[in-house]
């Protein structure tokens, strides 16, 4: 099972109304947040089901350590779909409510409540207690800055480090423009934390910005930082930005503003691959990979090299498409740079058939790759890192030799098809 050690979820909850007091004086605070909810609420009441691109940098550093070391990116689809934020991989055919730390997986913290959550609960869920600081400039432009508290009890806010869990209570700020009153800014501290969870502090900060969907614009975050610090010192950071946020119709179907010129032509029956277990496909990527700017559930193309047959029969015919996923990269430079790509493989098509590639890379092997790669190397110690271990079930690795890892076009892979699981559906 992967786990990331760290896991903040904002809980699902109603929108409450605010705590009102009939009896008590109405300040011109008291008038100016009620403004503030009020065009908060309207945007929310009326932004669509909509997805982004959630590109996420995540790294880490020792309580000795000055520098944080990158653990890995991350790029993700994120979509609020009413009301909740749910995950897939960038090319998935569907959004699910599938746990994220399932997904990412890794040893860098990870969190949920970003797109609309986080604002939800502390504007509406009647808990936060708000008190006017002045104005200040935000990105160039006045904006009224409040405080605000959330207690512990009540807070919706789940911190999980490892098996402990409980919710967090926090206090911060938040940053709403003066002609608009849309958000701008929301920072957060988390300062009340239960007894059985190993952490000392956390922060985070989410920037927000118009942003044009369907021909409408909407008031999005753009960009979120992330910190939390362990009992031990140890700290994780996690910058994160959306972009190429788009509407979102239904399960695998995205709007545009522009359909595409095709859109009326006749579709054709669909036809689902099945291939049996033990075939062996050959694949060659068709553009070159490099470590440096790919990141963690990137698309990977892959070609069927030759007609893939059977007595006679063919399975796949020579061209067919099999994409993969990168699901981890791990660098080294001891004893000479090198990194271990982990691919999944994915969805097989050609074209009006498609079917899910299930199979285990046998060319090149493991084995033979490092008994190459580190020939000096004792046999014993010829052994892929520890981090490598967190793949995904049914990843396949690869090692690439040099200090700028790179995968070539036209990189040739053998793949051994396994037995397909009867769920699976392309």
């Amino acid at each position: 099972m992967r786990l990331a050690p760290v896991y903040l979820m904002l809980l699902s909850l109603q929108a409450l109304p605010a705590q009102y007091d009939p009896k008590a004086p109405l300040t011109a605070d008291t008038i100016l947040m009620a403004r503030i909810r009020s065009v908060v609420s309207q945007m929310m009441a009326r932004m669509p089901n909509f997805t982004c691109v959630e590109t996420i940098e995540r790294s880490r550093r020792e309580q000795t350590s000055k520098k944080f070391e990158l653990l890995d990116t991350i790029r993700l689809e994120v979509a609020l779909v009413d009301g909740k934020e749910l995950y897939a991989w960038p090319g998935a055919k569907k959004f699910d409510e599938s746990d994220v730390r399932q997904m990412v997986g890794g040893q860098g913290a990870i969190g949920t409540g970003d797109f609309a959550l986080h604002a939800k609960s502390i504007y509406f869920s009647g808990n936060a207690k708000f008190e006017y600081k002045g104005q200040e400039v935000i990105n160039g432009r006045p904006a009224h800055k409040f405080y605000f508290r959330v207690p512990m009890i009540g807070s919706y806010y789940l911190m999980r480090m490892g098996t402990a869990e409980g919710e967090v209570g926090y206090h911060g700020w938040v940053w709403n423009d003066v002609e608009t009153l849309e958000l701008t800014r929301l920072e957060m501290n988390i300062d009340e934390i239960p007894p059985q969870v190993p952490l000392k502090q956390g922060h985070k900060l989410l920037d927000y910005a118009p942003v044009k969907i369907g021909g409408e614009t909407y008031t999005l975050p753009v960009g979120m930082d992330m910190s939390l610090t362990s009992m031990d010192g140890t700290e994780s950071r996690n910058r994160t930005m959306f972009s190429s946020c788009r509407q979102y119709a239904g399960e695998s179907t995205l709007i545009f503003e522009d359909p595409p010129p095709d859109a009326a032509a006749p579709k054709l029956a669909q036809t689902v691959i099945h291939l049996p277990e033990g075939v062996q496909v050959q694949l060659k990527l068709t553009s070159s990979v490099d470590l440096g700017k790919s990141v963690v559930g990137d698309s990977l193309k892959f070609e069927v090299a030759k007609n893939v047959e059977k007595q006679g029969t063919v399975l796949l015919p020579k061209g067919a498409v099999v994409q993969m996923r990168i699901d981890m990269a791990v660098c080294r430079q001891f004893p000479t740079g090198h990194c271990f790509l982990a691919l999944v493989p994915g969805q097989v098509s050609y074209e009006n058939a498609s079917g899910i590639f299930q199979a285990k890379l046998q060319f090149p092997a493991l084995d033979k790759q490092l008994e190459m790669a580190f020939v000096n190397v004792r046999p014993e110690q010829r052994l892929p890192p520890a981090e490598i271990g967190q793949a995904a079930p049914g990843a396949s690795i690869i090692l690439l030799r040099g200090s700028r890892a790179k995968l070539s076009s036209g990189f040739n892979t053998t793949w051994r098809t396994l037995e397909g699981r009867g769920e699976d559906k392309p």
